[in-house]
C-alpha cells in the first residue's frame, strides 16, 4: 500500500493521492477539506471531477476523499478479474490509509457501497443517492446488453450509450424509437460531456453485467448494522422509488428523503450538488 502526491493547491483546493489496492492496481482519489474522514464513491459513467462541487460544499466539516473508480483518473484498469469486489478492496484501501468513517454513494456507486459495508463494518454512517441496486429482475430485462455490446464491437459509441440510456434508464427515453433517442441524446451531451462518457462506455458496460449479476440479492444487507440515508430526486422514474422504499423496509436501520425537482444525476457538478450534499451533512452531523 502506498500514496503518491499528484496535486496540491494550497488549503482550499483539492490534492490528488494514489494508493495500491489489494491486487496491485493503482487506485487515484483527490482530497479535501477538514474534520472526519468520507469517501466519495461516483457512478458508472462518471470520474472524481465531476463531484467536486458537491465535496466542496461539505469540505468545511469533513475531509473528503473522491474516489476515482477502476478505469478512470489516475486508478489503474478495471483488470480481467473484475468483479464489484474489486471495488469493495479498493474502498477499504482509501479507508484503511484515511480512517473515513463515513460514505457517500451514487448509482454504481452505491451499490458498491452496500456491497463493502456487508463486509467492513467499520463505517458508522452511510448516504446513499439512487443506489443501483435492482430489486426484481426478468431476464429480458436485460436484452439491452448484447445490443450494446454489438454497438461496442461495431464502434458505433453513440448507438451504444443511446442503447444504454433506453434499456437502464426507465424515463421517457426509452419509449420511443432509438433514432429519435439518439438525436435527443446528441443535442443534449455534446464536446467534453460527451467525450468523457464514450471514454468510460466499455467500464460503463462490464459494470451493469455487475448489476444484472446482483438483482434481486438486496434481502442481504439487512444485515447491514451502519446507519444509512438513503436518497431519490423526485423527477426519477417510479421504479427508483420503488428501489428506495424496499431498502428502506429491509435495512436495519434508515431515513429515507425524496429531494424534490431532483433526478438521477443531480449530485454531479453540472446538475444540483448543492442541493444533495445539504442534507448529507445534516445526516453525517446528527
Amino acid at each position: 500500500m502506498e500514496t503518491v502526491m499528484k496535486e496540491d493547491l494550497g488549503k482550499d483546493s483539492f490534492h490528488y493521492s494514489t494508493v495500491i489496492s489489494q491486487d496491485g492496481t493503482q487506485i487515484g482519489y483527490r482530497s479535501i477539506g477538514h474534520g472526519p474522514g468520507l469517501i466519495v464513491v461516483p457512478g458508472a459513467l462518471t470520474t472524481s471531477a465531476e463531484f467536486t462541487t458537491f465535496a466542496r460544499y461539505l469540505s468545511d466539516t469533513f475531509t473528503v476523499h473522491i474516489l476515482d473508480r477502476r478505469g478512470r483518473g489516475e486508478s489503474g484498469p478495471q483488470g480481467t478479474e473484475y468483479s464489484i469486489r474489486k471495488e469493495c478492496e479498493d474502498i477499504m484501501e482509501i479507508q484503511a490509509l484515511t480512517g473515513a468513517t463515513y460514505l457517500f454513494g451514487h448509482s454504481y456507486g452505491g451499490l458498491a457501497v452496500l456491497e463493502t459495508v456487508l463486509a467492513n463494518q467499520t463505517f458508522e454512517k452511510i448516504a446513499l443517492y439512487e443506489p443501483g441496486v435492482v430489486i426484481h429482475s426478468d431476464p429480458a430485462d436485460w436484452n439491452w446488453l448484447s445490443e450494446y455490446e454489438e454497438d461496442m464491437r461495431r464502434k458505433d459509441y453513440r448507438g451504444a450509450f443511446t442503447t444504454f440510456v433506453q434499456g437502464a434508464s426507465h424515463n421517457f427515453l426509452s419509449r420511443i424509437p432509438k433514432w429519435f433517442a439518439d438525436l435527443n441524446l446528441r443535442i443534449g451531451i455534446r464536446g467534453e460531456h460527451w467525450n468523457r462518457i464514450m471514454q468510460l462506455l466499455p467500464e460503463n458496460l462490464i459494470e451493469h453485467k455487475e448489476v444484472q449479476r446482483l438483482a434481486s440479492t438486496y434481502r442481504k444487507y439487512e444485515a447491514i448494522p451502519a446507519e444509512i440515508l438513503l436518497m431519490s430526486g423526485m423527477k426519477s422514474p417510479k421504479s427508483v422509488h420503488h428501489m428506495i422504499h424496499e431498502l428502506d423496509h429491509t435495512i436495519k436501520r434508515t431515513q429515507m428523503m425524496t429531494i424534490p425537482k431532483l433526478h438521477h444525476l443531480s449530485p454531479e457538478n453540472d446538475y444540483s450538488p448543492i442541493q444533495v450534499a445539504q442534507p448529507v451533512k445534516a445526516f453525517f452531523l446528527s
